[in-house]
């Protein structure tokens, strides 16, 4: 199983994740963008397990998910060769009724097939649960954190989940927001220095994720932005993540 790379926020050396649904724009090419796109400079892969209804997203991811093959979502050969497609740490997002629901993440435990998983609809128990059962099996629960929340959510957060996802903002992926709402987030967040913070939602541009990595986050997970290139063309995808790797390295 792979180890899941990352770095000390200290570091600001920055990871790039890349989030791309499974099985999309179909299931072949799916695997040789994957293969690619580590090429390119993908650190992590978070993969979307296909939903039926992935009401947390905007419109461009949500027309991903319902342009796959239904068949994708439980087929383990496929995701096993998913798995075979790259060298990169494979994070999974998965909404509870999709993936935790009916069991399938302890399917794909058993099988070795991610490093960590995202569940963006748990609560905060129910990931400590989750991640209680997963972490014999090497693999990570990410906690979930946004401005909205209390600060005492905030903390319970930090102080049980070691690997974190912040929502830079509250609504679907893909929005425009023309202003930081996750500042007093973050600066509560760098009190704890031994959490792995990774930025979520609205990084659209090469600039705005190196910022972000320099404020101090451990890495930027850009979701819309690759679909949406991805929509164009792989070739499109494929200049974005070079030019977003180039950026965030300081090249």
């Amino acid at each position: 199983m792979n180890d899941i790379k990352c770095v000390k926020n200290s570091e600001k050396t920055g990871e790039l994740i890349g989030f791309f649904v499974a099985g999309y724009p179909d299931t072949e090419s799916f695997l040789d963008i994957i293969s690619e796109s580590g090429k390119c400079g993908i650190d992590i892969f978070e993969i979307g397990f296909p939903s039926f209804n992935p009401y947390a997203d905007g419109e461009v991811i949500k027309n991903a998910h319902a342009a796959v093959n239904a068949g994708v979502s439980k087929d383990i050969e496929y995701w096993r060769r998913i798995r075979k497609a790259t060298n990169k740490p494979i994070w999974v997002m998965a909404y509870k009724k999709d993936f935790i629901e009916p069991q399938i993440y302890k399917d794909f435990a058993k099988e070795g097939l991610i490093d960590a998983l995202i569940t963006p609809d748990c609560t905060q128990e129910e990931r400590k649960r989750i991640s209680e059962e997963l972490c014999h099996f090497g693999i990570r629960v990410l906690g979930f954190v946004n401005p909205d929340m209390k600060i005492e959510e905030w903390k319970d957060c930090f102080e049980n989940f070691k690997y974190v996802y912040t929502q830079l903002y509250s609504g679907p992926t893909g929005m425009y927001v023309d202003s930081p709402q996750y500042q007093e987030l973050l600066e509560f967040l760098l009190n704890y220095k031994e959490v792995q913070s990774f930025a979520g939602f609205g990084i659209k541009t090469p600039e705005m994720a190196q910022t972000l990595i320099e404020k101090g986050f451990a890495g930027v997970i850009i979701g819309t932005a690759m679909v949406e290139r991805l929509n164009s063309s792989s070739e499109e995808l494929y200049k974005f993540i070079t030019e977003m790797k180039r950026v965030i390295k300081g090249g």
